[in-house]
């Protein structure tokens, strides 16, 4: 595991909690994920409020339905942390968005599976 950033604006429970969810969800649907970034508002300890801005990266070697991952994730998540407005970005590693490479490039990493 990979130390995490104390400038960050979530608490450790919140943390430990979004390990715990996203773990759950690819558990139960036998996916892999490989990093956890925060990024947005939350990476910035200057500011207040916020939703919570994640993108996690799966593993693209096992392919994932990741609209029902996706789904799987906020249910755990709402679980784990609670009633959170989080947006979530799930890269299977498939696509060329632009987006993940974005939240990859300004985002923090919480978490490393690898």
């Amino acid at each position: 595991m990979v130390a995490i950033d104390t400038s960050l604006r979530l608490s450790q429970s919140e943390r430990d909690g979004i390990r715990l969810a996203v773990a759950r969800a690819c558990e139960e649907l036998g996916v892999v994920w490989r990093r956890i970034v925060l990024f947005g508002s939350r990476t910035d300890p200057t500011r207040r409020g916020g939703d919570i801005d994640l993108l996690v990266e799966l593993d693209p070697l096992h392919p994932a339905d990741v609209y029902r991952l996706t789904q799987r994730m906020r249910i755990a998540l709402e679980d784990e942390i609670g009633a959170q407005h989080v947006d979530l970005v799930v890269d299977d590693g498939s696509g060329t968005g632009v987006f993940p490479q974005l939240a990859r490039a300004r985002g923090v990493e919480l978490w490393s599976n690898s």
